[in-house]
């Protein structure tokens, strides 16, 4: 599979940090699920999954080729 772009990610999930710490879910957990759901679907985890924390929000980003899968194209 080729490298993803910068172009080509979208967002899977987004939360304000201090309400995934009121719950007590963990940026690292979020990420496992997606390397999960990734896995799941034949493609490389750590090619199509990664995590963003910036000005106090956590944004799970997926590939595009991820999100197409989860979408059933």
């Amino acid at each position: 599979m080729p490298i993803v772009e910068e172009d080509e990610w979208t967002v899977a999930e987004s939360y304000p940090l201090a309400d995934m710490e009121a719950e007590g879910v963990t940026a690292k957990w979020l990420e496992g699920k997606w390397l999960n759901v990734a896995e799941d679907m034949a493609l490389i985890p750590e090619n199509n999954v990664r995590v963003v924390e910036e000005d106090g929000v956590v944004r799970v980003e997926v590939s595009v080729y991820l999100m197409e899968c989860m979408r059933g194209f």
